[in-house]
């Protein structure tokens, strides 16, 4: 009996050595796992750490804003990078300045018109600091427009046409009282956003021989909001606008003709009885870009928006209320096989 219980204690004790060395191993195997995904995670975070911040521009018009955050969304998703974005106001000189000193990084939208003595000093001079990047993708096109009952009416409405032969920018004189206000006086009255755009209204209303005079709404959302209210009320309206633009989806506007743009036409020389030229939107970076970010660099170089994926962004964020932000992840959310591509 005694004999027994020695060989059941002598087994007993076997067990728990080998249940101990299995629990040992099991330990250290566990530890090396964690250890080795710490070190594995460290040196994605110490990676990302030492590429430093990405830094993207915001404008000011949603276009703009909604492109940024697209390719910020992006970086930061599916590149792990670590991005930031800075305002600059659209095509203007602090951009420039930035973009040179390695401030800004990369914007995405540089319309050629609006600043083409910029363009020459800080990108096309031998000693240029600021490097095109190519096209994004967008035809910019610009003009001044109309509610389509000014000139047809609207039945339905019961809105009679006010301006019924206006065509083109020689029959504005015809109607000035019809867009005359009580802060223009017998003036015609043109809206325009802003003047820090330079699109240069005055000198192209004197040059049509057009009796307006211009009014800036200082931003792109206080013009779209006067733009509205006159929808709204069925009143005569002459608005500057551009497309690509959410605003043609949501209005039916008629786009004044203008004499057709040559070279010797504002802002390539100094004629102004002409339209407004055919915009290539342009990428502008930082010279150090590809040496600093290489992978950002080789994303950004593939970055493209249509006109028609603008409108669709821009269009959801205003017609459902949602931010910046929100109305680019949905477009992201929905768009893996555009996207997709562009992933290094």
């Amino acid at each position: 009996m005694s004999g027994d219980y020695a060989l059941s204690q002598e087994r007993s004790n076997r067990v728990k050595t080998v249940k101990n060395r299995v629990i040992g191993l099991s330990i250290v195997v566990t530890l090396a796992i964690v250890l080795a995904t710490g070190i594995a995670c460290a040196e994605s975070a110490d990676e990302s750490d030492a590429r430093g911040t990405l830094y993207l521009v915001d404008q000011d018009w949603n276009g703009q804003l909604v492109t940024t955050a697209v390719a910020q969304i992006l970086l930061e998703q599916e590149m792990e990078h670590t991005v930031a974005t800075k305002f600059a106001p659209a095509d203007s000189a602090p951009l420039f300045i930035g973009l040179e000193r390695g401030d800004f990084h990369f914007v995405c939208c540089n319309w050629p018109s609006y600043s083409a003595a910029l363009l020459e000093e800080y990108v096309d001079a031998e000693d240029a600091e600021v490097e095109r990047m190519g096209t994004v993708g967008i035809s910019g096109e610009t003009g001044w427009y109309v509610p389509s009952y000014v000139i047809h009416g609207d039945a339905e409405r019961g809105i009679e046409a006010v301006a019924p032969d206006l065509r083109t920018v020689s029959d504005l004189n015809k109607y000035k009282d019809v867009f005359a206000t009580s802060d223009t006086g017998s003036k015609g009255r043109l809206l325009e956003f802003t003047a820090a755009w330079d699109t240069r209204p005055e000198e192209r209303l004197e040059a049509f021989g057009a009796d307006f005079q211009v009014v800036f709404a200082g931003s792109e959302g206080a013009a779209l909001a006067e733009l509205d209210a006159a929808f709204q009320r069925g009143e005569p309206i002459l608005t500057y606008l551009w497309e690509p633009h959410w605003a043609h989806a949501k209005y039916n506007l008629v786009q004044i003709e203008m004499p057709e743009w040559t070279p010797d036409c504002y802002p390539d020389g100094s004629n102004f009885n002409c339209g407004f030229p055919t915009d290539a939107v342009a990428k502008l970076i930082w010279p150090g870009l590809e040496d600093e970010f290489p992978e950002a660099y080789e994303f950004l170089t593939r970055f493209q928006m249509t006109n028609e994926e603008q409108n669709e962004i821009v269009l959801n964020l205003t017609e459902n209320d949602l931010t910046v932000r929100q109305a680019a992840q949905e477009w992201v959310d929905a768009n893996e096989s555009i996207w997709r591509a562009w992933i290094p």
